[in-house]
Formats: structure tokens, sequence, C-alpha cells
């Protein structure tokens, strides 16, 4: 046993192929933490331990992409059952259409916070809780065709935001508590990356759809199809999702143990759920949080673009109803699917590049709502290559949300964290519609004006969070010297703040 240890303390040593000799604590260091302190002496090589992390990418991160391509169709059927009828057939005037899209997020502002306090009360239920979700939102989608005016498809869209918020949160707390600090920023952009590929599976399923010739409205088609596969989701959910490495029947008992020592090191885990004022406080006034909220308003503002508006705008350029769902959907995932893996790919093989990749992520998106600004009507192909370069700006939340999953310890900090920052997401949304003006349709200048400050504070306010951590993590090494491991402190529930000694922040 080294000599800077004590009796208690974990001994972790990994070398190729040789074995891995584990000594955790013994007793727990907080309440209800038998869950991630109860592991003594398990010895593994560093091929079983990659083997776990297969299983565990095999099994969570197709669960996880899976309810982020339903959670993004689901959220966009209006978007594409807009250009078949939706609007004239529930009765919608002015700004009706816009408001439909902003009740979502007054519904999904609200429910961030209640879901946060359940995952905050119910650590241990996480996978119960998410698959329970996905099952009564594909109840509302299946209900919407009863929907015969604005004020039931207002209620209807509440409904839905309000459920449907689950998936942020809760995700971010099962990233920080499955996967090491360097492999969150891939495994967070493969489950967020549900979001390109569901617009573009989506694009294509309503294209299909828009060629059925049926006695059923085609806009009351699109919610019971994608409803119904919903619902089929959410049994699977409900079969294979874990509410933690103890439970996970996919895992046998060994793999389990070696699936909690993985993550040890992160420093960020634990299953105490008790409720902790001073590490609320210190989630509220750290100055990430307040960066990370004004990153979720920058770049969810402009998000309407694509979720609600851009089959309307494309169809302005002068396609036909069946042209624009091909046109603005599929190249449109295509470019930031291919975004969203090779940043990903780059951020987990270049150590500390999170914030600047999502810098250069936003300059593209600037330029392509310039384009769209500047440039006539006439220009077609000028103005869908603007359109098509404004969706590469995902990324930069993405990697975002891969550090809140990283530089957040203590669970009631992580879970008001993420609850606020997802109401500043939540509140970007609810504000992006209101700036696509019926009086300007298709072109919606304001609405373009919005797009380019946006993506230009994308670019401001990483560099600004760069700076931060820098600063931090420099203040650190200089109160305490080298980064140390003190083992007592992996799975107990201490802050990013309380662990100055051990904790350093990625970037």
């Amino acid at each position: 046993m080294p000599h800077n240890q004590s009796p208690g303390d974990a001994t972790v040593e990994l070398k190729d192929d040789t074995l891995t000799k584990i000594t955790s604590p013994n007793g727990d260091t907080d309440s209800d933490q038998d869950v991630y302190n109860n592991t003594e002496h398990v010895s593994y090589t560093e091929a079983e331990g990659r083997r776990v992390l297969w299983k565990i990418d095999l099994v969570l991160l197709p669960l996880m992409c899976g309810c982020y391509i339903f959670s993004f169709i689901d959220k966009t059927l209006l978007n594409y059952s807009s250009t078949f009828g939706l609007q004239k057939a529930l009765h919608m005037e002015g700004q009706d259409y816009s408001w439909t899209g902003s009740i979502f997020y007054f519904g999904y502002m609200l429910g961030a916070m209640a879901w946060s306090k359940l995952v905050q009360r119910f650590p241990r239920h996480v996978g119960k809780l998410i698959s329970s979700a996905i099952l009564i939102w594909s109840i509302i989608i299946l209900l919407t065709p009863l929907c015969f005016n604005f004020a039931g498809i207002m209620v209807n869209r509440f409904f839905l935001g309000l459920i449907e918020s689950i998936t942020g949160p809760v995700f971010v707390v099962v990233t920080s508590n499955w996967w090491t600090r360097r492999e969150q920023a891939f495994r967070t952009a493969f489950w967020l990356g549900g979001t390109p590929i569901g617009n573009f599976v989506g694009g294509l399923l309503s294209y299909a759809i828009g060629h059925i010739h049926s006695s059923i409205p085609t806009w009351k088609i699109f919610f019971l199809f994608f409803g119904s596969f919903s619902f089929g989701f959410a049994i699977i959910m409900c079969i294979l999702m874990p509410d933690h490495q103890r439970n996970a029947r996919w895992l046998n008992a060994r793999e389990q143990e070696i699936a909690i020592e993985r993550v040890r090191a992160n420093k960020t885990v634990t299953s105490d759920h008790h409720w902790k004022w001073s590490q609320f406080w210190e989630a509220l006034y750290d100055p990430q949080t307040t960066l990370f909220f004004i990153t979720a308003i920058g770049n969810t503002m402009p998000s309407t673009f694509a979720s609600q508006f851009s089959s309307q705008i494309v169809k302005g350029f002068g396609f036909t109803a069946i042209q624009t769902t091909l046109v603005s959907t599929c190249p449109a995932a295509s470019i930031q699917l291919i975004t969203f893996l090779g940043g990903s790919w780059l951020a987990g093989r270049i150590p500390n590049s999170r914030l600047i990749l999502g810098m250069i992520c936003s300059i593209p998106p600037l330029i392509g709502a310039s384009l769209l600004h500047v440039l006539p009507t006439s220009n077609v192909h000028g103005r869908l290559a603007g359109y098509y370069l404004t969706y590469t700006h995902t990324m930069s939340f993405t990697l975002a949300t891969s550090l809140m999953a990283s530089n957040y310890a203590g669970h009631t900090k992580k879970t008001t964290a993420t609850a606020i920052i997802y109401v500043g997401w939540a509140a970007g949304l609810i504000a992006g519609p209101q700036f696509f003006l019926t009086s300007q349709a298709p072109n919606y200048q304001m609405a373009f004006e919005m797009l380019m400050v946006c993506y230009a504070l994308m670019i401001i306010v990483p560099l600004l969070q760069l700076f931060f951590y820098i600063r931090e993590n420099r203040k650190r090494n200089r109160r305490g010297g080298d980064v140390v491991d003190e083992g007592e402190l992996e799975f107990t529930d201490k802050t990013d703040r309380e662990q100055w000694r051990t904790f350093r922040y990625v970037m």
C-alpha cells in the first residue's frame, strides 16, 4: 500500500493485461451509498474493463439515442404536419402557430424543474422514471388527432412538453454515473445525435406519409404513426433501461462491480438523495451555471428555426409540400449528424478541446444566417446553402452538455444546475418562435437577425467559460499542488468546489 494512503483508501493500478487490484473503503460515508460503496477487493484485467464498457455502450447508448430520436420527432410533428393542412384544420390565425411552439416549452420549463427534483429524490429509479415518461408522452401524441381547435392543441402541446422535459436532466446524470469523464463527450454526442437522426428519419417517413391517400387527414396520420412507434419503444425501455449498475440485468455480478469501479475516479458519482441547501446555493452562484444558462438560451432560440419553421421557410423558396419535406430535412440532418460524429470524435481525441470545438461549430451557422438575411429571394441556391450551414450549431450545446456531466459534482448541485440550465434551454425555445412574425413569412427577416446574434453569442460565451476554467484550475494547482487521489471522497456527496484538492475542470 502506498505510504500516502490510509487503510480505507482505494488502490487502483492499471497495466496492460495485468490484474487491477481494488480495495474500496469499508462502511458508508454518506447515507444511501450502498450502490457505489460496497465494492471490495475486485480484480479485473484491462480486457475485462473494455468488455464491460462495450456492453454498457451496446445497451445504454442505443436506448438513450433512441429516446432522443423519438423525442425530437414527436416534438417536431407540428413542423411536418404544418404543410399538410394542420393550421387550417385547427383554425389557426396570426401568431397562433408560433404559440403552439412556445407553449410546449412553457410545459418543458416547469417539467425540467419537477423531473430534476424527482431525480434528486429517487436517484436509484432513473430508469423507471424515463421509461414511464416515454410511455405517457406517446399516449399524448396518439391523442393529438382528437384536437379540433387551437385551444385543444395548446393543451396537448403543454403536457407533451411537461413530460418530454425529463430527457435532458436525466441523461446528464446517467452519463456521469456510467462513463468516465474522458468518455463522456463522445457518449453525450451519441445520445444527442438522436436529434439529427430523428430529423433524417422523420423527414424520410414524412415524405412517405405525404403520399398516402386516405379518408383520414394526412396531418392526423403523422401523429398516429409516430405515436405508435413511440409507444413500442417505451416498452423496450421498460425492459432494458436500468436504474443503476447493480440492477442492470445485462451485466453479471462481477461486471456490475467493474462498472462501478470504472467511474470511481470521476468524483461526480453518488447515490445520496438527501437535499443539501449548501449545494443548492453553490449551484445557483457558480459562474459556470450562469455561463451554461446563457449558452442554453443562445443555442435554443435558433433551434425553433429547425424544429418548427424550416418547412415553411424552405417551401417559401418555391418547393411543393412534398419536395419541401425531403429538401428541408435529409441534407440538413446529414450535415448535423456528420458534425455530431466528427466533433465528438475530436473531443474524445484532443483533451480539453470541447469549448474550442463548440466555438468553431458556431461559425458556419453565423455565415448561413447572414446569407439567409442578405440574399434576395431569387437566389434560391444561395439561401438553401445558408439554410444548410445553420445545422452545425447544435454541436455547440452537445459539447456544453457533456461538460455539465463532467464539471459538476455533488448530487444536489448537479441536479439543481441541470434544472437551471434546462430552464434556460426552455426559455430560449419559448422566445424563439415569437421572432418568426406571420407578417414577414416566408422570409422572416427579424428571425434571421435573431439567429445572427445568437450564433455570435455562441462564439463569445464559450471563450469566457474557457478562461474561467483555466483560471480555476490554475488557482487550485497553486493552492494544493498536483492532483492527488483521495479515495474516501470518490463516492461521497461532495461538490467540485469541496473537492478542490483533487477535482480539475475539463474544457
